[in-house]
């Protein structure tokens, strides 16, 4: 009697277990169908060919001391602001850049304390109310601040755009190394290497080629030509953060991506939280 029950309970357990690889199948495929909607692949490959097209397409490369764009999404995080990510980008060792910080629907005094810094490259510009995202924490922190970081991108004033979280910091030399970098290889986006503070990290992180929790745009540089690359607010659909989408999508459309094996930046990271602040 007990033999018969459990070789019909082992019956069980292996069709539930058949049911449930079918429906990890289907999502799976699920996920794959709305990547290529999501996606847009060959019409950023199109766009992308059309640049390199373009008179001033070498100009990036050209010019001994190019214009960088540092471009900073934030929300009512002032202290951190201006305690460290803002004096890392004034401390770097590169002297042609700008810094623009947006509001993802700053209520607090982020505007007046950026003004009292009195710097002419520091523009900050607050969107009028803050961004729609997902309920669920974990979604939110993977899209959260990406409109305010493309409006960021679509302000650059420079041939190459560079990202700072408002809660991170870059080393002296992280602008001087990737935009040199970038120009002697003729890449259009470069990264590197970054330190991270949490626990549940390795001290070091990033590889080459990138890949999902190995890279973070923080640790880039790019093309300000690439603008029409943008982060996306659905990339929660697929499981994925929306800059390592957005490193994905620059790979598959063929974007030259160098490489740079030295840290220059440090992240402080939060991971999902259930403030709606953007990282």
């Amino acid at each position: 009697m007990l033999e018969t029950e459990t070789a019909a309970l082992r019956r069980d357990v292996t069709w539930l277990r058949g049911k449930v690889a079918e429906l990890q199948d289907g999502i799976a495929e699920t996920r794959q169908i709305a990547g290529g909607v999501l996606d847009r692949i060959p019409e950023l490959r199109s766009q992308l060919l059309h640049v390199r097209s373009l008179p001033d397409y070498s100009a990036a490369f050209d010019e001994k001391e190019p214009l960088i764009t540092v471009r900073m999404a934030t929300f009512n995080r002032a202290d951190l602001l201006l305690e460290r990510s803002i004096p890392s980008v004034l401390a770097q060792t590169y002297g042609n850049f700008e810094l623009v910080v947006v509001g993802d629907g700053c209520t607090d005094d982020t505007a007046e304390r950026i003004a009292q810094l009195g710097d002419p490259r520091v523009r900050f510009v607050n969107l009028p109310h803050h961004g729609i995202y997902p309920t669920d924490p974990a979604r939110r922190w993977m899209v959260a601040g990406g409109r305010a970081m493309n409006l960021g991108a679509e302000l650059a004033r420079g041939r190459w755009v560079a990202h700072l979280d408002d809660d991170d910091e870059f080393s002296p030399e992280h602008l001087a190394v990737l935009v040199e970098a970038a120009r002697a290889g003729r890449y259009e986006m470069v990264c590197s290497r970054f330190a991270s503070t949490a626990a549940y990290h390795a001290p070091v992180l990033g590889r080459y080629p990138p890949q999902l929790g190995q890279f973070s745009f923080v640790s880039a540089l790019y093309m300000a030509q690439l603008r029409f690359f943008e982060f996306d607010a659905h990339s929660w659909m697929l499981g994925e953060p929306h800059d390592w989408n957005l490193c994905r999508r620059m790979m598959e459309a063929g974007v030259r991506i160098g490489w740079v094996d030295q840290v220059l930046t440090t992240i402080y990271p939060t991971g999902p939280r259930r403030d709606d602040g953007p990282g």
